[in-house]
């Protein structure tokens, strides 16, 4: 993950995710609400990390009043699923949208980010999800994999697709 920001957040998470086992690996109900509220931590991840990679594109490749219009617009962005991660690859390049959405088609990628906002919207509304722990774990793997493909787009470099 080359944005630090992002990297500190990713960290934090899985901190946290290694800490849940050894304070209550004995306790299912514990654990289950580790697992609701770690969902909703890597949800905001995923917000974060789409208003926050390609507003540092924009800030490098526009002017100044561009870039600034562009992270307002971004950070506008909320509960984003698979799709409107690749309609915003698609609005800065065409191409960069289909790459994204064929990135997303391998190793469960669009599955875990579609299932973490799922999950977030049902914990949220207090509707029960049957989110765990290792299942969040599972899919922040997935999720980190499609933020670094889309670094590496706004890098000029999309080899990381090939994993």
């Amino acid at each position: 993950m080359q944005h630090r920001e992002l990297s500190r957040q990713l960290q934090r998470r899985h901190d946290l995710i290694q800490k849940t086992h050894s304070v209550s690996a004995d306790d299912i109900e514990l654990q289950s609400h580790w697992g609701r509220y770690l969902c909703v931590l890597v949800a905001g991840f995923l917000e974060n990390a789409l208003a926050q990679v390609y507003t540092q594109y924009v800030q490098n490749a526009a002017p100044a009043p561009i870039a600034s219009f562009a992270a307002v617009a971004l950070s506008r962005i909320q509960n984003p699923n698979a799709q409107r991660f690749v309609e915003t690859a698609r609005s800065f390049h065409e191409g960069w949208g289909n790459e994204l959405e064929a990135c997303m088609e391998q190793n469960g990628r669009k599955e875990a980010i579609d299932s973490i906002m799922a999950n977030r919207h049902r914990i949220a509304h207090g509707r029960d999800s049957g989110i765990t722990v290792a299942r969040v774990r599972a899919y922040l793997d997935r999720c980190v994999e499609v933020v670094e493909f889309i670094e590496a787009q706004c890098q000029g470099r999309t080899d990381i697709s090939r994993r």
